[in-house]
This record gives C-alpha cells, structure tokens and sequence, in this order.
C-alpha cells in the first residue's frame, strides 16, 4: 500500500496533457522524477521554473510558445517515510542491527590474521567485536534513516557520502563498519606491560 501515491502520481501524468512532460528546475536543483525539483544531494523540495520556451501562461498565447505546468510540492505523494522520532528510532535500530549482522558473517566467516589480532588487542570476541564496531555506525543510520522518502531509491540514499558510500556501501546493510568510529579500546590485560623492576601502563 505504500507505493499506492507514487501509482497515483505516474497515473495523472500518465493520461495529463503534454504539458506535463517536463520540469525545469534552477540551477543547484535536479529533476525528482517525480515532477518537481530537489536540491542537489537531498532531498529537500525546490521550486520549479519555467522553461526555455515557455509562454508563462495557463493559455495558448499567442507566438506560438509552449506551456509548461509548475508541478506542485511532490510531498503528498512522496512523504517521509518515517515521520515521528519513535519510527525513527526503531528503523536506525534496525539498521545498526543489519550492519552488526553482516558485519559478523562476513568478518568473522572469512576472518584473516588482522582481525583476529584486533581481536586480541580488545579482549573481544570476533561476533563482539564487530558488533561494537557496528554500533558505532548508529550516527550514520540516523542520517539515512531520516534521508529516507516513499519515492526514495533506497540505494542511491545509502550510498551518500555521510550515510555509507564514503565506508565502502553500496546496498543497504553494507559498508565498511571498521571506519565509523575511532578504533575500539585496547583490553585492561593488554593495557599492562612489564619490564625488569618497572611497570608501565600503555595509552
């Protein structure tokens, strides 16, 4: 039923009039492909202008230029698709916990002789260690989760630089989680070291 308003939206201009097949948006704005304009790399609402060409009237003037129509605000077919804090919340939760999950299958499935070391140095488990450091990507899930619209290309949002296509995601659920926060601390026996009559506490 979700998609039910972006069927509506492609149905009007499906059967509106040729005046509806393009949008003209200024400059630093995109085409939505849903009939109106967004700032580019967002996806905040921006006016449509009239096009070259234009009569910049409702009518068939005279001159022979062609109408254009000025689509409305795309939002009453394309709304947030989590609106309240508390829908927010729960699908960031999800997402921290798809990366956790991946991150735990591939990383420790296939790990090799680096991560086990950092599993030594953190006195973690693999599982738990990637675990940790996938909640360290819970920033970034906010900042998709919040990007997200009905009429979103759920890809296209998550591979944005400050969501995860800086940290190697290229789907959702993807993405090199090792690089979303600062390296895990170092476990309390590892912190220790002795020498001959000293006893040193490494930072």
């Amino acid at each position: 039923m979700k998609y039910l308003p972006i069927m509506l939206s492609f149905a009007i201009l499906a059967f509106a009039s040729p005046a509806f097949a393009q949008v003209c948006c200024p400059n630093g704005c995109v085409q939505n492909g849903y009939g109106g304009c967004w700032r580019n790399g967002t996806n905040n609402y921006c006016a449509p202008t009239s096009c070259p060409g234009s009569s910049g009237s409702s009518g068939g003037g005279s001159g022979g230029g062609q109408t254009y129509v000025v689509y409305p605000r795309p939002l009453p077919y394309c709304p947030v698709t989590y609106p309240t804090q508390a829908s927010r919340d729960e699908a960031t939760n999800r997402c921290v916990d798809t990366l956790s999950g991946n991150a735990m299958l591939w990383g420790c499935l296939f790990e090799d002789d680096a991560g086990k070391a950092e599993d030594q140095r953190t006195g973690l488990s693999c599982a738990d260690r990637q675990k940790a450091l996938a909640n360290q990507c819970r920033a970034r899930c906010a900042r998709y989760v919040a990007s997200l619209y009905y009429c979103s290309d759920t890809s296209e949002v998550w591979q944005r630089p400050g969501n995860f296509g800086d940290i190697g995601g290229q789907v959702y659920g993807s993405a090199r989680v090792d690089l979303c926060g600062p390296p895990l601390k170092t476990s309390r026996g590892n912190l220790i070291r002795t020498r001959p009559g000293i006893l040193q506490i490494h930072r």
